[in-house]
């Protein structure tokens, strides 16, 4: 796969990506990462499901979703990750030159905005250049588990129409403290069924992220199992409400909503993959 093609592949992408916007009707906000990039990121609301969805399309024609289920208390974050020139081969042939890797976490509602605050989101001028008004700082987590994407349902019903591509290749990762956390909420059935739906990825130590074998980046076969790392940020998204103080006729003093905080935070995740062509980005 030559540059030409490579840029074609990513340009096609990027106007996909921006014309589906446009078809749905989403918010869309322009964002300017740390980079300097400017990304497109789009917010889509579902009130009556309880979710919310953002994406937007990296400069590197990685394309991240964040998509928030509410009512299950999960968050799933999907990267479709393009392959270097010289790893697309394969790929293109099967009319795939992306890989797809998705990551389940717990849900905090202190995070987020409700779904119904994200659909009364308006902006007075969608030209402005936006940048996040406060820095998280990193997220440092170690994935020990892959869930089976025919049994995810029970974890969220979104997991398998988002993460269809990622299960080919084991991809869809979670942590223990969450799975716990999600098996506690149902009854003893629902909590069983939670953890027959994921595999432990266990190292020769026992660990998911095990210190007898290497870094993928440092790995010479790519048949060879290898921690992975997956680097990534969300560079803005609406974390909190602002409420301002006035008054009304009689002089009694108000709270309202007066717009929403955002918030910039950058993810540092680890896991075990069975072979090292699984993470083809870590070089």
């Amino acid at each position: 796969m030559n540059c030409p093609v490579k840029f074609s592949v990513w340009y096609s992408l990027q106007v996909i990506f921006l014309s589906v916007l446009a078809a749905n009707g989403e918010l869309v906000v322009n964002v300017k990462n740390q980079g300097g990039d400017i990304l497109h990121e789009s917010l889509f609301s579902n009130i009556t499901g309880d979710t919310v969805q953002l994406e937007f399309l990296k400069a590197d024609g990685t394309l991240v979703t964040q998509f928030l289920d509410f009512q299950k208390g999960v968050q799933i974050y999907r990267l479709m990750i393009l392959y270097e020139e010289e790893q697309s081969v394969q790929s293109v042939v099967a009319q795939v030159p992306y890989q797809t890797v998705c990551f389940v976490t717990k849900l905090s509602k202190q995070d987020f905005i409700a779904a119904d605050a994200i659909a009364k989101l308006r902006q007075k001028n969608p030209n402005t250049i936006r940048t996040a008004e406060e820095d998280l700082g990193k997220d440092n987590s170690t994935f020990d588990y892959s869930i089976d994407v025919h049994k995810s349902n029970v974890i969220s019903t979104y997991i398998r129409p988002l993460c269809r591509e990622a299960a080919a290749t084991g991809a869809i990762y979670a942590q223990e403290a969450d799975l716990k956390f999600w098996a506690s909420l149902g009854n003893p059935a629902e909590a069983f069924m939670v953890l027959d739906a994921v595999e432990h990825l266990s190292g020769t130590s026992g660990r998911a992220v095990s210190s007898s074998l290497g870094r993928c980046k440092d790995t010479n076969s790519t048949a060879a199992r290898c921690n992975c790392r997956l680097d990534f940020c969300v560079p803005w998204y609406p974390c909190g409400l602002k409420f301002c103080r006035g008054h009304d006729v009689s002089g009694k003093v108000l709270s309202y909503r007066c717009g929403i905080k955002s918030c910039r935070k950058c993810l540092y995740y680890q896991f075990l993959t069975n072979r090292k062509e699984f993470c083809r980005w870590d070089n």
